[in-house]
């Protein structure tokens, strides 16, 4: 079977630009906005505790400004960054940002400065800015828990149909359209993207669905599914996206169809062009009723862009492998491992439907596949990649296993060497601990040459064993 691999949105739109812009997030983190922010604080509260020289205090203040001028950058840095500006800026936290910039920058003012010099005013100037430099430091462990959650998924759904008849090609449509076709459905495939849980359960009571089927499919694991009842057949997918560059992190929208004999519908949570994508199947497609041969080529996507994923892991892998070892090999390759167990387990149920399909278990509103071709290259080529990811996953934790053995060594090679030190250390600590401080006025006839002379040879005798035993190597 051949097929057309699309290209995976990377979810990087404006090229070198926004790649750059990423690069500065991961940077300008919360993590060192709030250091600089305690760093600021101490410059701004120091002076008015300890008596500082001018000189340390215009030092301090140039420090200040520099604070300042980062604040001010990962202000912008964010705010270009974000997918969703509006709610960017509505945030609560843009008041703390602006507090972190702006207060400082009046109380840094010059003409401010020798206006409130040697007066209660610089004292308050000076607090101002500590308060705001401090609410910004206090800020970073409660804004990692709710800044994600600003940014939402836009709700307006988009609508676009293939009519049954014809080459698949896609007609642009809207959201009243499709409730219209709904009340008298014809032959053909109507698709929504970019749905909330709301537009889902409207779309279900429109498509003659129940809300309580409608729960299984959000509510359960969320993997692959096809489930054939009286009426209609539902098929549950994952759709996933990863980017082109960087850390392959996989985004997964859910797929879910409704077949009847006639028609079909799909609704999706991400917004991505799922017919254009069929689409580029219609010359492979398999000669069956309409519904049938979509689903065909929703299972065919389902695995491309699973191949697109396995590839990512494959470069990602090749690039961890070059790596030293560290904290930061560990925490990559234990999150590469996380997203390939996930992408595996898709994949797993992905194929299980194909197979269910090509073997005659499972029939699409009545449609036996089983003596489709299309269906068995499709499971053959599913199943490769599956063992190919499936082994990824475990030459993946073959790699951190030796690296963690290889670090076992190491550590276990310091310990031997730390008892070493340590029994040579303990041979004088022994004498030193019989004889006293002093040698010399001890009821014994022992000279501090002499006491030299039995600790020397006793650590080189300790040593000459551990060299015979093989302890040294």
């Amino acid at each position: 079977m051949t097929g057309v691999i699309p290209q995976m949105p990377s979810g990087r739109p404006g090229g070198g630009s926004q790649v750059l812009l990423n690069r500065l997030t991961r940077v300008f983190n919360e993590g060192v906005m709030g250091l600089f922010a305690l760093v600021a604080f101490a410059t701004a509260i120091g002076p008015m505790v300890f008596d500082v020289s001018t000189n340390v205090e215009r030092t301090l203040t140039v420090l200040e400004w520099v604070l300042v001028g980062a604040f001010a950058t990962e202000f912008f840095v964010e705010g270009t960054a974000a997918q969703d500006r509006a709610a960017w800026i509505r945030s609560p936290w843009r008041i703390v940002d602006a507090l972190t910039i702006l207060g400082p920058v009046v109380a840094l003012l010059p003409w401010v400065s020798d206006l409130a010099s040697g007066s209660l005013m610089l004292r308050m100037l000076r607090v101002g800015r500590a308060v705001a430099f401090g609410t910004r430091a206090g800020s970073v462990a409660v804004r990692k828990q709710l800044e994600p959650s600003q940014t939402k998924r836009a709700t307006t759904p988009t609508v676009s149909f293939i009519s049954a008849e014809g080459d698949l090609h896609v007609v642009a449509s809207d959201w009243d359209s499709f409730l219209d076709w709904t009340r008298e459905p014809g032959a053909s495939w109507f698709h929504v993207s970019n749905l909330d849980r709301d537009h889902f359960h409207e779309l279900a009571r429109a498509a003659g669905v129940s809300d309580q089927d409608l729960e299984r499919v959000l509510a359960e694991d969320g993997h692959a599914r096809l489930r054939e009842d009286t009426n209609y057949t539902t098929l549950v997918l994952q759709i996933p996206t990863v980017a082109a560059d960087g850390f392959p992190q996989v985004h997964r929208d859910r797929l879910l169809a409704v077949i009847t004999d006639r028609w079909l519908c799909t609704a999706t949570t991400g917004s991505f062009d799922l017919q254009k994508s069929v689409s580029l199947h219609r010359t492979v497609l398999p000669e069956c009723p309409f519904p049938a041969r979509i689903v065909c080529a929703l299972l065919s996507v389902a695995r491309e862009r699973n191949l697109f994923i396995a590839q990512r892991f494959d470069d990602e892998a090749r690039r961890l492998e070059s790596l030293d070892g560290g904290a930061v090999f560990l925490r990559e390759t234990f999150r590469l491992r996380r997203e390939i167990s996930t992408a595996a387990l898709d994949l797993w149920h992905v194929k299980k439907i194909i197979r269910a399909l090509a073997d005659g278990k499972a029939k699409i509103r009545g449609a036996d596949l089983k003596d489709e071709k299309y269906l068995d290259e499709l499971m053959a080529e599913t199943e490769s990649l599956y063992e190919t990811v499936d082994k990824n996953r475990e030459e993946l934790k073959t790699l951190i296993e030796l690296h963690i053995n290889f670090k076992s060594f190491q550590m276990n090679t310091f310990l031997k060497l730390l008892a070493i030190v340590t029994f040579l250390g303990l041979i004088p600590s022994v004498a030193g601990g019989l004889l006293g401080m002093n040698v010399a006025g001890n009821p014994w006839p022992v000279t501090l040459g002499q006491v030299t002379f039995v600790v020397v040879m006793g650590m080189a005798t300790a040593l000459y064993v551990f060299a015979v035993k093989g302890w040294l190597k």
